[in-house]
């Protein structure tokens, strides 16, 4: 039986540790007891920490889309 590669999530507190190609997923919180939900995943193009936004291209539709932090939680993918 062959075992499933795993990735390492690590949580983003400050836009500052990202870097441009970075993996990453945005998640949003549904309620307490429920765990976040994946919204979107791809890679960093561009940060602005002054305003709390990430731009990713997005892996599911193949376009530039902006995240704000303010609204979502942040992890790493590696």
């Amino acid at each position: 039986m062959l075992k499933e590669a795993t990735t390492h999530k690590t949580r983003i507190r400050a836009i500052s540790q990202l870097h441009r190609g970075d993996e990453i997923e945005a998640r949003l919180s549904v309620g307490p007891a429920y765990d976040d939900v994946v919204i979107r995943r791809g890679r960093v193009q561009e940060t602005a920490p002054g305003i709390g936004v990430v731009w990713i291209m997005d892996h599911a539709s193949g376009v530039r889309k902006a995240i704000n932090t303010d609204e979502c939680s942040v992890w790493r993918v590696a």
